[in-house]
Order: structure tokens, then C-alpha cells, then sequence
């Protein structure tokens, strides 16, 4: 799906993956479930792109809804992997950056999902810290928003008004809202993040999970 000329989202990838096909080369800004190379690979020979072409894969953070695919599309593509600190340790364990602790009917749920979000280790991811600037849509800023993971990014594209928000921001009931509490590291530092992107103004929302929000600078839940 276009969003805007050169930015795309993967159809069917649980944990959105949206590829990036401008500047120095594609960039994926994360890589969704485990067997979703498959389908990003597809959508990017569909685009007219070998699977060399793409040379960076932007992670928000480390739940394996959004980087299940990350060492399958490494070993297919040769692209570099990007993440905050916190994150990439993560990411080179193939565990969540924080424990999700649950209780009842949603500790037996996350027991019944949780194969389904393995991530097989994956080390060497290089370090992003707030402020970073990479070659994608125009340039994209690194924005350090923690609260749903301890190291969660999003990132911001000021030329197309663009951001890419990971689970920073949820969607339910038809309006992006705060993360969902059950599996929020830092509910306090999650708001914080709230406002920090609201403040950005973006025109358009990239979400982890629902649609892409346009017209968003007035629809944050802060």
C-alpha cells in the first residue's frame, strides 16, 4: 500500500513493516512476526527492488511482533540493523527488552501467542541514540520514545511530515490512544513519549498496529 510517493506498507505483516525507497538505498523501519521476510521480500521485488537493495532495517524495539523476520531478512538481504541500546541487547538475546507480567485470563493468552513472537537472536545491531539522522524520506530523526519498551524509538521524516511511531501510540475505537497497559514497561514515561510526538505535529501517524493516520496532528490522546 503507497502512503506517500516512495513510502509503502507491507500488506499482511502483523507488527506494521513499511519500506522506504528513496535516498542511499531501501529502508525497512521494522520487520514484523516470524516468517514475515517473505512477504517483505515480495512487496519489495513488486517495487522493482532485488532483495540487495535494501540496506537498513530501522527497529522500534525488540517484541517479536516487530522483529520475528529481522535475522531471516539479514541473511536474505546483508542489510544493516539498526536499534536503541536497550533494544538491540534485546534483540541479541531474541527476548522483550522488559517482562510482561500477567495475571488470570491474559497470562494464559500470552502463554498460548507467545511461540508465535519467538525471535531467534540477532547481535550486532548498530546503537541509535534521540537525535540520530539517517538517509530515508527526506531524513529521518531518531525520537527516543520509552514507556512501552524500556528503549523504544520512533521515527520522524520533518520534510513529508511522517512518523513512525511502533507501539508508541496505539489505535482502538477508531482513535490513536496511549499503549495498552498490560504490556507497558513505564505507563508515566509512555504519556511522556505521547507528548513528545504530539508536539512534533506530524501530518501522517505510522502505527505498529491499525491504520495510518492522516490529518494526525490533532488527533493525538494528549
Amino acid at each position: 500500500m503507497e502512503i506517500i510517493p516512495n513510502l509503502h506498507r507491507v500488506p499482511g505483516v502483523i507488527g506494521a513493516a513499511y519500506l522506504i525507497t528513496d535516498g542511499d538505498g531501501v529502508t525497512l523501519i521494522d520487520a514484523g512476526m516470524r516468517g514475515s521476510h517473505r512477504r517483505i521480500l515480495g512487496t519489495l521485488r513488486r517495487l522493482g527492488y532485488p532483495p540487495g537493495a535494501l540496506r537498513r532495517i530501522l527497529i522500534t524495539h525488540a517484541d517479536g511482533d516487530h522483529v520475528g523476520a529481522a535475522a531471516a531478512l539479514l541473511a536474505a538481504t546483508g542489510a544493516a540493523v539498526y536499534a536503541s541500546a536497550a533494544e538491540a541487547a534485546a534483540l541479541a538475546t531474541g527476548q522483550p527488552s522488559r517482562d510482561i507480567i500477567l495475571h488470570g485470563g491474559w497470562r494464559l493468552l500470552y502463554s498460548l501467542v507467545r511461540p508465535l513472537l519467538s525471535v531467534p537472536p540477532l547481535a550486532g545491531a548498530h546503537i541509535l541514540r534521540e537525535g540520530d539522522h539517517l538517509p530515508a524520506l527526506g531524513g529521518l530523526v531518531v525520537i527516543a520514545t520509552p514507556g512501552h519498551t524500556p528503549g523504544h524509538l520512533s521515527f520522524y521524516a520533518p520534510t513529508a511530515g511522517v512518523l513512525f511511531a511502533g507501539d508508541s501510540i496505539a489505535f482502538r475505537n477508531g482513535r490513536m490512544r496511549r499503549p495498552f497497559t498490560l504490556a507497558t514497561w513505564d505507563d508515566e514515561l509512555a504519556v511522556a513519549s505521547l507528548r513528545k510526538q504530539a508536539a512534533l505535529r506530524p501530518t501522517i501517524v505510522c502505527l505498529g498496529h491499525g491504520p495510518v493516520v492522516r490529518n494526525a496532528a490533532d488527533k493525538f490522546p494528549v
